[in-house]
């Protein structure tokens, strides 16, 4: 009979066994402040040993066959499916989202990619093999989502992996990880949970190959200078300050709750999620008016109330971040539209609010917000909005909101973004491309190609006529 799986209970997985530690830690419920599990917090002895358990492992792992690769990665899909209520209600106490729709990728279906070609005197063949040991290092705000986007493709292609949860919400990615023992092989899939530390012990460690980062831009440029000493392979997903483009042929009713969706689902702790709002001035009023009948129907508060639409901050850090926004705009006489108030709340809510119209020069509009407060402004030509949208060091989505397709097609194509949804807000597909321009990353994740970052590839050259 098949051991349960607590939900109470958590430590790091170091080659197949669970590992605690002399030091713990703990989060807190951000809905009500109250302590969470107690977790081990690793140590460099740790970090070394998951990697040398990682090479060890990847000598046989790399030699396993593709095919019971993935039959391996399906049971433990498998095998998630009987606890996603439980992995709903952890996300829910660890993250504060009121809504947890838990999934499994469809990356199982991807294959290797392989190509053969003629040129001249000779066949090549291409060929994608495995790079070693993946450290996956994940963000706060999808604590389950990105382990398994990360890890399932870098072990599909071969890899070993060590994921590295957020400190703020480890609990999620802990539990599927050591879930996922009873079908791979010791030292394959592995995670650590740590302080500071735990980072730059990973990304410097020399046995460590690519390095799959999620997070803000500040910090992917340390990762990326500890990769660059090691010529390790990188793939960073980081900042966004996605502006929306809304047109005036659009049914401002009928677009409006989603446009507040865009911008405060998560509580707008959402890399994509729109930060800057411009509204064609026709339709301005109307549009904002709009968005303030579909935010009043909506509930601030605990997840694990009936009927909430906007959860709490996820960590202090993050709430007095956003909180200085509101506090700013009040200072600097920036009218909000709704919202606004800072309420004297035991977690930590803040109401969705947007400011109408502040300075392009802003605090607001020039940087990611990452919260439920964002900037409208009003346009009134293309090029005018399409410079605005662009007027930023990020690159990650868009969104153009028009009954026109060929108008959204010829704004779309301009926006310096790698991702940009044509009257969508972002809908979450693993199927699908995901990476940023500019200071939002380097390289992309998912789609059909998922599996290619997290290889090197190789040519073999035939040249038969010699022989």
């Amino acid at each position: 009979m098949t051991p349960d799986l607590s939900f109470e209970k958590f430590h790091n997985i170091v080659a197949g066994k669970p590992r605690g530690s002399e030091k713990t830690s703990h989060t807190v419920d951000p809905a009500t402040l109250e302590n969470l599990w107690e977790i081990p917090v690793a140590t460099e002895r740790d970090a070394d040993n998951a990697v040398t358990a990682a090479k060890d492992a990847f000598k046989t792992w790399k030699k396993t066959p593709f095919e019971e690769r993935v039959e391996l990665l399906k049971a433990w899909g498998e095998a998630c499916r009987p606890y996603l209520k439980q992995f709903g209600e952890l996300i829910m106490k660890e993250n504060g989202k009121p809504v947890c729709s838990v999934f499994l990728v469809c990356t199982v279906s991807l294959k290797m990619p392989e190509e053969d070609h003629i040129v001249n005197d000779r066949n090549y063949h291409v060929r994608y093999t495995p790079v070693g040991v993946v450290v996956a290092i994940c963000a706060w705000n999808f604590p389950l989502g990105q382990p398994i986007m990360k890890a399932l493709p870098a072990l599909m292609a071969g890899n070993c992996c060590i994921v590295k949860t957020s400190p703020f919400t480890p609990y999620s990615g802990m539990k599927v990880v050591e879930l996922a023992q009873r079908f791979l092989p010791p030292g394959v899939l592995q995670v650590l949970s740590g302080d500071d530390r735990l980072g730059p012990w990973l990304t410097h460690h020399p046995g460590v190959d690519k390095i799959s980062f999620t997070g803000s831009t500040k910090s992917g440029r340390k990762v990326a200078e500890a990769a660059a000493r090691g010529l390790k392979r990188i793939t960073l997903e980081l900042g966004g300050n996605d502006p929306a483009i809304i047109c005036p042929d659009v049914d401002v009713d009928k677009i409006a709750p989603d446009l507040c969706f865009a911008a405060f689902w998560n509580t707008g702790q959402v890399c994509t999620a729109a930060k800057r709002i411009y509204i064609h001035q026709d339709i301005y009023t109307p549009m904002l008016d709009a968005m303030a009948r579909a935010v009043h129907k909506w509930k601030v508060g605990a997840g694990t109330e009936d009927g909430v639409m906007v959860g709490p901050m996820q960590n202090e850090m993050q709430y007095k971040k956003v909180r200085g926004l509101f506090e700013e705009a009040k200072q600097k006489g920036y009218a909000a539209w709704f919202g606004g108030e800072v309420r004297d709340t035991k977690g930590l809510f803040l109401d969705p609010t947007i400011i109408n119209n502040p300075p392009p020069n802003s605090t607001l509009v020039m940087e990611e917000q990452f919260g439920p407060i964002v900037p409208a402004l009003p346009w009134s030509s293309e090029e005018e909005v399409i410079q605005s949208a662009n007027n930023t060091s990020m690159g990650l989505g868009a969104s153009v909101w028009t009954k026109d397709f060929t108008r959204a097609r010829r704004i779309a194509e301009q926006l310096e973004a790698g991702s940009v949804y044509i009257n969508s807000y972002e809908k979450v597909s693993f199927r699908v491309p995901f990476g940023g321009h500019k200071d939002s990353g380097i390289g992309f994740e998912c789609g059909p190609n998922a599996l290619i970052p997290f290889c090197n590839m190789q040519v073999l050259h035939y040249n038969f006529k010699t022989q």
